[in-house]
This record gives structure tokens, C-alpha cells and sequence, in this order.
């Protein structure tokens, strides 16, 4: 009778365990697969701990891009103090020369040349005075090369001093950011009916994140960067897209023909929608366990050159908000622009605005 009340004993804390673990299974699946159905409370802190991590690389991405820019400017600093004492010899030379010009020193070799009486001598003089000035006029030279270089050097090692102070304020700022989040995540956890659980969750979102959800979303980043390097041929294929007046161009593209570019050229899935707003670009996108939401907005710019940029201004994967350095990471490692000199060579795109349903891009003759 004992033995058989142990094992029912056993059964039972098996069964239960097994229960447990299918509910926790479930919690997690529901906030990995269909996170609109958290409640806020949980949404926030899986949104929390999820920036924490990115801006933890945003942070090694910083501290790597500060150690580069110390060691160039240590580097500089080494240059700058050999530079000036190239420059110092240079300088007393090039003095030198300046001081026999100026006290007339040369001129008594003019004095001399005259004075040889026969023409070979004079000959030979002359060979001998132009070395001299040609020698003069390369220690000018040096110096005045010297004076350039270390002119150019001062110049770079202060820009690199002030984007080594630009790095240092991005990386402060990104730290506090991250301590005021985890001391939300801290506050959340503490007043959580299940910390554990939570705790759970947030390691299984960070993991998906990390695993899956990062490639999946650079897979489609990608996807839409290469189509993006073909949308010039295909706006000059699509009658009316480009309309001329005088010197001026109007380009036009409604949301359907870029579903239709990005769906057939970019391969990605029809789930995948981008619609046209006032001033904004969405993307909106579901393929198994992933939900994206892409909000962005175009620019032109022109450095290095014109283009047409576009800037990701909101990310949200699974209902869960990324932080800004998340898409500033992704605009630097995809170009989701294009260039209107593809197009036409002399084009130089001056505006450009959306609105609902439709993109406008206004060009105008550039021959510089």
C-alpha cells in the first residue's frame, strides 16, 4: 500500500510538472508568435528588455568605433610631433635661403659670373649657380610641403578629437538609456505575480530575437536593398512614370506599382504591403511567426551623391517596438534609396513628398 501511494504520489507531481511546463510553453509561444494578446504590462517589459539587448550592441558597436578612433588619434599625435620637427629643419633651411637672398648674397655670384673673362668660365659658372637656386628652390619647396602636411595633419587629428568627443556623449547617453530601462525591467519584475515566468519570457524573446527574428528581418532589408538598385530601369520601363517640362522632371509611383516591383523583383511575399501616407512610407508584413512593421519617411540627400534616402523611423517586431539605434543599424547596412542620375545622368532629384497612395519626386537638369 505504501509503494502504491508513492507512486500515485509521483504520478502526481509528474503530471503537475508536466502541466506546468505545457502552460509556461503556451505563455511563451502566445508572446513569440501572437504578441498583440499581452496584456501591457507584459508587452512593456518584453519591449524593454529587448531594446536593453540591442542597445547592449549598440554600446560594443560604440566602445569598437571608439577604440578604432583613440588609436587613430594617438597614431596623429605621433605624426603631428615628428611633422614638426621636419617642419622645424625645413624652416631653418628654408630661412637660410630667405636671408642670402635678402642680404644680397646672391647677388655677388652675378658679380663673380661677370668676372671670369672667358666663356667656358662663364659657362661653368652658370652650371654652378643654377644648382644653387635649384637648390634653394627645393628646400622652399620642402618646407612649404612640410608646412601642408602638418596643416592637414593638425586639421584631421582635431576632427578626430571631436568625434572622439561625439562617440564618448553617444556612448554616455546610450548607457543611461539602458540603466533606465533595466531599473524599469527591475521594477516590473518586482511587482510581477510570476517573476519567474517573466523572467522566462524575456529570455525566450531575447533568444527568438537574437536566433531568428534578426536574420528574418535583415533577410527582408536585404531583399528590399536590391530591388531598390533595379527601381531606376523600371521607373524609365513604366509609361508616365517620368513626365517632362522644360528642364524640370516629375517622377510618380503609386503604391500598387511598387507592391508589384518590390513582390516581383524583391521576391518577397505578398503578406508584405507598403502603403503611401502624408509624408511616410509603412510596411506592414506577417510570414509564420514573424510581424513586421516598418514606418520611414524619404529624403533627398547629396552627400556623397543625390539620391532619394530612406529613413526607418519606427521598427516593430511582434508587436514589440525596437529601439532607434536598432534602425539606424539597418539603414547603415542596407541602402533602401535610389539614385536619379540611374535614371538620367544629368538628374539631380530637389523634393520629394508622399502622400496617401502615391510618391512624388521632382528632378531638375544638373550639369555640374
Amino acid at each position: 500500500m505504501k509503494y502504491l501511494y508513492s507512486v500515485k504520489i509521483v504520478c502526481f507531481c509528474l503530471t503537475l510538472a508536466l502541466t506546468s511546463q505545457c502552460l509556461l510553453s503556451s505563455v511563451q509561444a502566445q508572446a513569440l508568435e501572437a504578441p498583440p494578446q499581452l496584456d501591457e504590462a507584459t508587452r512593456q517589459l518584453l519591449e524593454n528588455s529587448l531594446s536593453v539587448n540591442e542597445l547592449d550592441q549598440e554600446i560594443k558597436r560604440i566602445t569598437d568605433q571608439q577604440n578604432v578612433a583613440q588609436t587613430k588619434y594617438t597614431q596623429l599625435e605621433q605624426n603631428l610631433v615628428q611633422q614638426e620637427k621636419l617642419l622645424s629643419q625645413a624652416r631653418h633651411q628654408a630661412d637660410s635661403v630667405l636671408v642670402s637672398y635678402y642680404t644680397g648674397e646672391r647677388d655677388d655670384f652675378w658679380a663673380l659670373f661677370l668676372s671670369t673673362g672667358s666663356l667656358s668660365g662663364m659657362i661653368a659658372f652658370y652650371d654652378y649657380y643654377r644648382m644653387i637656386i635649384d637648390h634653394d628652390q627645393l628646400l622652399l619647396s620642402d618646407y612649404q610641403e612640410q608646412y601642408t602636411q602638418l596643416t592637414q595633419q593638425k586639421n584631421e587629428l582635431y576632427a578626430t578629437a571631436t568625434e572622439l568627443g561625439e562617440i564618448s556623449t553617444n556612448l554616455s547617453n546610450q548607457r543611461t538609456r539602458v540603466a533606465t530601462l533595466q531599473q524599469s525591467i527591475h521594477q516590473s519584475l518586482a511587482t510581477s505575480s510570476d517573476p519567474e515566468i517573466a523572467r522566462q519570457l524575456m529570455n525566450e524573446m531575447n533568444e527568438y530575437w537574437k536566433n531568428i527574428g534578426l536574420y528574418e528581418v535583415k533577410k527582408y532589408f536585404k531583399a528590399i536593398a536590391l530591388s531598390m538598385q533595379q527601381f531606376p530601369d523600371y521607373l524609365k520601363s513604366q509609361p508616365g512614370a517620368i513626365q517632362i517640362s522644360g528642364t524640370h522632371y516629375t517622377i510618380s509611383i503609386d503604391e500598387q506599382q511598387l507592391n508589384q516591383f518590390l513582390h516581383v523583383q524583391g521576391q518577397l511575399p505578398e503578406s508584405f504591403q507598403f502603403k503611401f501616407a502624408q509624408n511616410q512610407l509603412s510596411v506592414h508584413g506577417k510570414e509564420g511567426n514573424l510581424d513586421l512593421d516598418i514606418t520611414g519617411h524619404y529624403e533627398i540627400v547629396n552627400q556623397p551623391q543625390n539620391a532619394i534616402q530612406f529613413y526607418v523611423d519606427k521598427l516593430v517586431f511582434n508587436g514589440l517596438q525596437l529601439p532607434d539605434t536598432t534602425c539606424r543599424m539597418l539603414e547603415n547596412e542596407f541602402d533602401l534609396g535610389f539614385y536619379p542620375q540611374q535614371i538620367i545622368s544629368y538628374l539631380k532629384a530637389t523634393s520629394v513628398t508622399t502622400e496617401p497612395q502615391l510618391m512624388k519626386i521632382q528632378l531638375e537638369l544638373s550639369l555640374h
